[in-house]
């Protein structure tokens, strides 16, 4: 080879223009191995903090649960006086301290935390009080104390902290889970423009530099390796939060075994007390005739405070276990209904809106006709979902609509619906009293009702239509003035999510 033509070969090497484009390589190398070493320990440091917070959020439901459990287990005693319905109760003492050891550890420093821990002591010292109280005998007064109303304003407080905690801790998993996939767009546009750098670099000196292109190659597989490691991290957080989200679900299901459980245990000694009242309020009757066509015609003086005993005293306080065995009989029966469409499977099917709502308006006819009110139908898309479910949903929004009138001015339910892309819209409005602004979520819970409480109802209907709505993919909001009328508006999916058929 002569020395020009070495000189060509050296100069084409190694001019000026391949060795900047060479070390502006090695240095964009550099600095994608560094963005993806800090974007995996960021994706990494984000997976930890969801955990950590699907662990608190789990550890917050566990102590609601515990509590409930609780009070479950003592009211079961104190209505039988039988002590096997302590179990709930007992294993709830014990398991209340570890669960807010847990929350202690992680957010007991926050305020929420700080007044919850003190509602939650108080809730279970009322609750061992009514237990001592009910073993010594003295049922009166844990009855009392049990009806003072202490233990429901500190379990409505607990709830709303709970709540609270429940939405920071959402909220917080949700930051993790989109930061996660973020770093994941980030590693992608890095991986990307990176790729398109080296190739333009490899292009512009790679021809005929066969070792350049050997060290281009080492380094897109160290950068392939990279991605590896940020991929496996990613599918361990996503398996992190399946399995946190199946110990939920799990959870949510003994939750509502355990309310079918304890309602249908109830209802035995119920009607056994329903039956002897009805037994004692005869008995009474007769005794009261037997003074009337007996005693009092024979002469015999029957004394002032028997009289008023047997005459007042006493139908006085049947009337009111009567009342109050009612009201159980009604709550017992709405957890249990409620249990149950926990637990039915749904069947989805194509659903004529116009007919299922036109039946609905036809079974309340008289209904509307005593109030003097009107219903109209307007547009109404169909769609595919369960039809029992539905057809509960909106049989209780036109009841309450027709229930909620006002007596001054002719009643008037309106019901619309309209497609928007994969949803549809419905909306019942009325022109009834309306309800306030604070209550319109509240009317969303379970045995709670807004306005005056002049009409029959244990505050069920809505909260059944939310929780029938959340297993039907779709959701339902109120807006309300009040004096002019409200309007529920319910969106559901077109096409019903389910793993089995549509039935045609």
């Amino acid at each position: 080879m002569t020395s020009s033509a070495t000189a060509e070969i050296d100069r084409v090497l190694y001019g000026r223009g391949e060795r900047l484009a060479i070390a502006a390589g090695g240095l964009l190398m550099l600095g994608i191995l560094a963005a993806s070493l800090l974007i995996a320990q960021r994706t990494s440091r984000d997976a930890a903090d969801a955990i950590a917070a699907r662990t608190l959020r789990t550890a917050t439901i566990q102590m609601m649960d515990s509590l409930l459990s609780a009070e479950t287990g003592q009211r079961g005693y104190l209505l039988t006086g039988r002590r096997e319905y302590l179990a709930p109760y007992t294993k709830a003492v014990s398991r209340v301290p570890v669960l807010m050891e847990t929350l202690d550890r992680r957010i007991g420093g926050q305020p929420d935390m700080i007044g919850w821990r003190n509602v939650i002591n108080d809730k279970m010292a009322e609750l061992a009080e009514t237990v001592r109280l009910e073993e010594g005998g003295r049922h009166a007064e844990a009855m009392a104390i049990v009806q003072a109303d202490r233990g429901r304003h500190d379990m409505e407080i607990a709830r709303a902290i709970s709540d609270r905690l429940g939405a920071a801790e959402s909220s917080a998993i949700l930051g993790d889970i989109v930061r996660s996939e973020a770093g994941a767009r980030l590693q992608f546009g890095v991986d990307a423009g990176a790729s398109a750098v080296l190739i333009l670099l490899a292009v512009f000196v790679g021809r005929g530099f066969s070792r350049t292109v050997g060290a281009l190659s080492l380094g897109r597989a160290e950068l392939i390796g990279a991605n590896a490691a940020l991929q496996a991290g990613r599918d361990r957080l996503e398996a992190a939060v399946a399995e946190r989200t199946a110990d939920l679900t799990l959870a949510n299901e003994e939750v509502q075994r355990f309310a079918y459980i304890v309602s249908h245990d109830l209802r035995a000694p119920l009607l056994n007390i329903i039956g002897f009242t009805a037994e004692l309020a005869n008995a009474t009757d007769r005794l009261n005739r037997f003074v009337t066509n007996n005693l009092e015609p024979a002469g015999i003086t029957v004394p002032l405070e028997v009289r008023e005993a047997s005459q007042e005293d006493l139908p006085e306080a049947i009337r009111f276990i009567q009342t109050s065995t009612a009201k159980m009989d009604r709550l017992i029966t709405a957890i249990l209904r409620l249990s149950r469409e926990g637990r039915r499977v749904l069947l989805p099917e194509r659903v004529d809106m116009a007919v299922l709502l036109g039946n609905i308006a036809d079974s309340v006819h008289q209904i509307a006709e005593k109030a003097g009110a009107a219903i109209a139908i307007g547009d109404t898309p169909a769609l595919i979902s369960d039809r029992l479910a539905v057809e509960q949903v909106f049989s209780n929004l036109i009841e309450n609509a027709l229930k909620y009138l006002q007596p001054a001015r002719p009643g008037q339910v309106r019901i619309a619906g309209a497609l928007e892309g994969d949803w549809v819209r419905y909306s019942v409005a009325d022109n009834g009293r309306g309800i306030a602004s604070r209550d319109l979520d509240r009317i969303f819970e379970l045995f709670r009702r807004a306005g005056p409480q002049d009409t029959v109802g244990e505050g069920i209907g809505l909260a059944h239509v939310k929780a029938l709505l959340r297993r039907l993919g779709g959701t339902v909001v109120c807006e309300s003035t009040p004096g002019a009328g409200s309007t529920f508006i319910v969106k559901l999916p077109t096409v019903l999510a389910h793993s089995g058929e549509v039935t045609q």
